[in-house]
């Protein structure tokens, strides 16, 4: 058995390690009743709250002793840190979209790709993997932690029109937006968190998911705003009438 998880809420570290291991004890009894294995050496444990020290419980799972991870955690292809800030997640996926920048920029030149294709292909391999995830964090242009991290897509933009059409550094910025056909950071950081909220939205009746859009949490706000957008905007297209989770197979 694989991906398996534990969740727990206590007022201090020891609290949540002693609630994790008491669960890691009774899975592992469940599991040699039902003839399941459990490799306990790849449990991992993290723990998220306010505090920026270091935790130092620990849970047993098993004959094994699982600390508390000190760097980031990876869960479903976002980095986790201790305060959800999202900081190292955005850190980990902008450096990918650089290194992605470095190889695609040797492999075109050598085939000798055409400015449209070339900008298709900046697209789908170099954004996608920097802005992956940015719906979670990107709070819109007037939070001075997420502009600083805007600003940082932005020169990995530019870097990618210049690339496309071959214009030297000193380029004025918006003649070289124009000229590539790239949109500025901003921009498609907007458009992300709009499209994230229709697809939550497009999803079956019932589904817990839909009920982040229009929540009282920051990101149901944050979504609720993008939605309310009603300035030009890409096309998008959703099911007429999603249907619900029990619906009859047909």
């Amino acid at each position: 058995m694989d991906d398996i998880g534990w969740w727990a809420e206590g007022k201090d570290e020891e609290a949540v390690a002693a609630k994790l291991t008491e669960a890691a004890s009774a899975s592992i009894d469940w599991a040699a009743q039902n003839g399941v294995a459990f490799d306990h050496g790849k449990t991992e444990t993290a723990i998220f709250r306010k505090a920026k020290t270091t935790p130092t419980a620990t849970v047993t799972v098993g004959s094994n002793i699982a600390p508390f991870n000190k760097e980031a955690t990876r869960w479903l292809g976002i980095w986790l840190g201790s305060q959800l800030t999202l900081k190292e997640h955005h850190s980990t996926r902008l450096k990918d979209g650089r290194n992605a920048m470095t190889r695609l920029k040797r492999l075109t030149g050598q085939i000798g790709l055409s400015p449209e294709n070339f900008r298709k292909v900046m697209t789908a391999c170099i954004q996608s993997v920097a802005m992956f995830g940015a719906e979670l964090w990107w709070e819109g242009t007037e939070k001075r932690g997420t502009i600083g991290r805007a600003n940082e897509l932005q020169l990995l933009v530019n870097q990618q029109a210049r690339a496309t059409t071959g214009c030297f550094r000193t380029t004025n910025l918006g003649i070289l937006s124009m000229e590539s056909g790239l949109r500025p950071a901003a921009t498609q950081l907007e458009n992300r968190q709009r499209r994230f909220g229709l697809r939550l939205l497009s999803l079956p009746q019932g589904s817990q998911a839909r009920e982040v859009v229009g929540a009282s949490s920051k990101i149901g706000k944050r979504l609720t705003t993008a939605l309310s957008y009603t300035g030009r905007t890409e096309s998008t297209v959703l099911l007429e009438d999603p249907e619900t989770f029990d619906a009859e197979l047909k």
